[in-house]
């Protein structure tokens, strides 16, 4: 679903009633990548376990945050000792890779017109300015007419159309992998948690995640690796956990809140090229340029 404020993509600026919603398309960041697989487990898989307090949802945390500052922020996630209340589900960010053998869709590579050794664009719309296209017309009927009543309108084959095209800069594949932490104090607990991560995609390991108009391919690694103390004679709490990690096929376009240039693009084609000059009078004939 996309947002109603659009104020952060780039919007290039025109005189036309024209907005992003209608082309569907924001850039695609890591921070995109990042709130979608968030979005996944919080919105999709919506993940709750038996507790003390009942069939409760389990929270999601982006990473662990900071003791200090999730005490702060939300009380109610620690007890009265300050120990984090069990289950939680963190995600980490582990790693970006840009693997040329794994191009995703779009196969080839673009250079700029301008030579510069920057990436080029890719155009993702076109459509007939008609207004510009109809005064050509007009304009190539009028002249064309040689008797004194100017027939502007009279149809005819007009080849000089104005056709606007919209561009972005070409997506660039990465691979992100991501790991999920499962912690749970009962085994019970565990194992409801770990079910819908391997039934939810059927007999494939792989799902769509969708962030703005994008669409994010991602897999599930089949190894689920537990790092359990619950046969371990100590004083510390029992703890079931559980990490399973998820590769996301992902694309980013442009460069983010450094780019200096314009994210969506609006060209318009030329259709006549004309060369001016001076007009002068012909020597030895009436003219109003002679005295």
């Amino acid at each position: 679903m996309l947002p109603d404020d659009f104020d952060f993509a780039q919007l290039p600026p025109t005189q036309n009633n024209f907005s992003l919603q209608e082309v569907g398309m924001l850039s695609s960041t890591i921070e995109s990548i990042d709130y979608s697989i968030m979005s996944w487990l919080k919105e999709d898989l919506n993940l709750s376990a038996k507790t003390n307090a009942g069939f409760t949802r389990v929270p999601i945390f982006w990473q662990t945050p900071e003791r200090s500052f999730q005490v702060k922020e939300d009380q109610s996630l620690r007890d009265a000792d300050g120990a984090i209340i069990l289950p939680t589900i963190s995600v980490e960010r582990t790693g970006i890779v840009k693997d040329p053998s794994r191009k995703g869709g779009f196969q080839a590579q673009v250079f700029s017109d301008k030579k510069d050794g920057r990436t080029g664009r890719l155009v993702i719309a076109k459509r007939v300015k008609q207004d510009k296209t109809r005064n050509f017309a007009v304009a190539t009927g009028t002249r064309s007419f040689t008797t004194e009543v100017l027939q502007k309108h009279y149809p005819r084959i007009n080849h000089q159309v104005v056709i606007q095209t919209l561009s972005i800069p070409i997506p660039v594949y990465v691979n992100l992998d991501y790991k999920i932490s499962i912690k749970t104090e009962y085994q019970q607990q565990m194992n409801s948690l770990m079910q819908p991560f391997m039934t939810r995609t059927g007999q494939i390991n792989s799902f769509l995640m969708r962030r703005n108009g994008h669409i994010y391919e991602a897999f599930i690694e089949q190894d689920f690796t537990h790092n359990n103390n619950a046969a371990e004679l100590n004083e510390d709490n029992r703890m079931y956990s559980t990490d399973i990690t998820i590769r996301v096929l992902g694309y980013l376009i442009g460069e983010g809140e450094n780019d200096d240039r314009q994210l969506v693009r609006m060209d318009e084609n030329f259709v006549v090229v004309t060369y001016p000059r001076e007009q002068a009078a012909v020597p030895g004939n009436p003219s109003f340029f002679e005295d």
